[in-house]
């Protein structure tokens, strides 16, 4: 077996790792040089279901509840339909539309060339493309509006059609009488060509589309990727989005064909939504799952945790004591759930004293004492409300600690171990924000340099926290002496300087992580060229501001140190949406890997080999979400944190083999 082989199957092997290992908790979102691909979903958009239905989008999806509201999650997404009532709802490129039960339609989000702007009238059934959508009257006339390029949004007149479908650049209907198939608009790959039937469904993709004949196999035309590949198998239902096509059969089994297709988990579903960058489908009990395209390359699938439930704002995941996993949000709780579907309880709120959120500020880090039953503490970094701080020009951080008892924090007991007063600006950021306990007992606090692109000088200097990586002693804590310089410290005998500092040079060390071998990896978000991972010790300089990754960044001085920084040890660029990296989860040997990923374009990199082999970087997943922090479950298992979406739980995809 090849050395790839084998690295991939101690990959698999360690995401289902069942033994907890000393690695990254979960955080906020980090500066970088590029903007976000999508925004939060609005608070209480999950969807802890029962859900009808889901449509996907390329950055959204919405669901329908089966008390018939819907709610939306993803990018540039705000303002669906409030209340119930409603009957069916669908997701184009970037915008969805959907029917009420007097079978009118309302459509939202990109408005470009009249796509929300359904006509008066009541249809039985609507379907939105990448550009435009198309509907069914109850007598079986299609509408279709939007954009008209090529004919897409002509309906043929005078033809009855049971059923619809739009996609990029062509729509297509099944005839009433006889079940044929009849499509306008391009056809440059096959997808409009007529067929005759008899029929039974349609599911119209971004440049192909399936029927289903009568005995429930599935005929599809189109581009060559996007159609290969359909099981010998009967369905009952299609569904079709960009470059691929999922059925259900009539026992709820979901298989999926074409470009990159997801494999589901086994189980009944009910309904399906194929979209640009993920498929979302619907269990017999309303509980929903989601598969990114892509996904499986490397033997690895993300799967939803929590049942489907959209988060906010979260920055933290980690085991909880007794059990379940807790999640601290960026606005200032920490919620606790003991299983999957379990409703949360919270264990610490905050919400009243931390100023939240712009434009980085927040609680931005929390982990629990690793020797938990000896000092039953839970450490939290976050800033001040602008209330507390007296008036002043700046903003103060804190980092507390709170007792635990009966499973929660006892917030009248918070004692205060560490204030930063850090600049008020309104472009002020990079407040780093990782607490993590290494494997010497020591308390690791990371901080971004406090300022924006033109005063990062602060990293630099011994004489103030900003843009290094804290290392204090907090066993025995009182008010009196919060905290303890380790006298091993780097700096604790330097002139002038802050004893507290372990190392020096970042500019927005977001997520710290301590490996199975004891090195801490760095995620330090850079500038406007690239993003590095670095692994500090001691006393090291990773170069900020006057290098950035490995390359030159002079500020007033010469492109150099003596000694040498620390080398990154893999740097990526910005592009393909990537902006912001996130520092993630070094797993244990043999496979040694370093897990991480993109806040903005949602990808998730293992990276691997060593100074003797060379680095490489490859991606398992591409998220279409903002992705926020990673962190380790009871079992171990590795959970990705997302902005308004999912937590998605790491694991071996079912049908991998050891060549990926």
């Amino acid at each position: 077996m090849s050395r790839r082989a084998l690295a991939v199957l101690a990959l698999l092997a360690a995401l289902a790792l069942s033994a907890a290992c000393s690695g990254g908790a979960p955080q906020p979102p980090p500066s970088g040089g590029g903007t976000p691909a999508a925004t939060p979903a609005p608070s209480g958009a999950a969807g802890a279901g029962p859900m009808a239905q889901i449509a996907v989008g390329e950055d959204h999806a919405c669901g329908l509840r089966t008390d018939g509201a819907i709610r939306c999650w993803g990018s540039m997404y705000e303002g669906w339909p409030d209340g119930a009532g409603w009957t069916q709802v669908t997701s184009g490129k970037d915008f969805s539309c959907a029917l009420r039960g007097d079978g009118t339609a309302a459509c939202w989000g990109d408005g470009a060339h009249g796509k929300t702007e359904p006509p008066a009238g009541r249809f039985v059934l609507v379907d939105a493309g990448k550009q435009h959508a198309c509907a069914l009257g109850a007598e079986g006339a299609a509408t279709c509006w939007g954009w008209d390029d090529a004919g897409r949004a002509t309906a043929p007149a005078g033809v009855a059609f049971a059923a619809i479908g739009a996609g990029e650049t062509h729509s297509c209907g099944l005839t009433r009488d006889g079940g044929d198939l009849r499509c306008w608009g391009r056809n440059e790959h096959g997808q409009s060509e007529a067929r005759s039937g008899p029929f039974r469904a349609l599911a119209v993709g971004a440049d192909h589309t399936c029927v289903l004949r009568e005995d429930g196999s599935a005929l599809c035309q189109g581009a060559a990727e996007a159609v290969a590949g359909p099981p010998d198998t009967a369905f009952a239902r299609i569904g079709a989005g960009e470059g691929r096509t999922c059925g259900i059969t009539a026992e709820g089994a979901l298989s999926c064909w074409g470009r990159d297709p997801p494999s589901a988990p086994p189980g009944a579903f009910a309904s399906v939504g194929v979209g640009w960058r993920e498929t979302c489908a619907v269990r017999a009990d309303g509980r929903f799952e989601c598969w990114p395209h892509g996904g499986n390359a490397h033997g690895v699938r993300a799967e939803y945790a929590l049942a489907g439930r959209f988060l906010d704002q979260p920055v933290e995941l980690f085991a909880w004591p007794g059990g379940g996993i807790a999640i601290a949000d960026r606005r200032g709780s920490v919620e606790v759930y003991a299983s999957d579907e379990a409703e949360p309880r919270t264990a610490l709120d905050l919400t009243d004293r931390v100023y939240c959120c712009y434009p980085e500020r927040g609680m931005l880090g929390a982990a629990l004492d690793p020797e938990f039953e000896a000092f039953p503490f839970l450490y939290v970094y976050y800033h001040v409300d602008v209330e507390d701080t007296g008036g002043t020009d700046e903003f103060r951080a804190r980092l507390s600690r709170f007792p635990i008892a009966g499973g929660r924090a006892v917030r009248a007991e918070e004692l205060v171990i560490l204030d930063l007063w850090q600049t008020a600006a309104d472009d002020g950021r990079h407040f780093g924000g990782a607490v993590r306990f290494g494997p010497d007992g020591m308390l690791y606090l990371s901080l971004g340099e406090d300022a924006d692109a033109a005063a990062g000088r602060d990293a630099q200097s011994l004489g103030t926290l900003s843009g290094k990586i804290v290392r204090i002693d907090v066993r025995g804590a009182t008010a009196e002496r919060p905290y303890r310089v380790p006298e091993d410290n780097p700096f604790a005998a330097a002139p002038g300087a802050r004893p507290e500092i372990w190392a020096l040079g970042m500019r927005n060390p977001w997520r710290i992580g301590f490996g199975p071998d004891g090195r801490a990896w760095v995620g330090d978000v850079g500038w406007n060229a690239v993003e590095e991972v670095s692994i500090a010790e001691a006393g090291a300089n990773l170069g900020w501001p006057v290098l950035e990754g490995h390359l030159c960044h002079v500020r007033d001085r010469p492109c150099g140190f003596e000694p040498p920084a620390t080398a990154p040890v893999m740097t990526y660029g910005h592009t393909d949406g990537n902006c912001a990296i996130v520092g993630g989860i070094a797993l244990p040997e043999p496979d040694g890997r370093y897990v991480f990923a993109d806040h903005c374009s949602g990808r998730v990199w293992a990276l691997g080999g060593g100074p003797g082999e060379g680095r490489w970087m490859e991606e398992l997943l591409d998220l279409p979400w903002p992705v926020a922090s990673f962190g380790r479950g009871p079992s171990g298992a590795v959970h990705v944190l997302t902005f308004g979406g999912p937590v998605h739980r790491l694991a071996p995809d079912a049908g991998a083999t050891a060549d990926g």
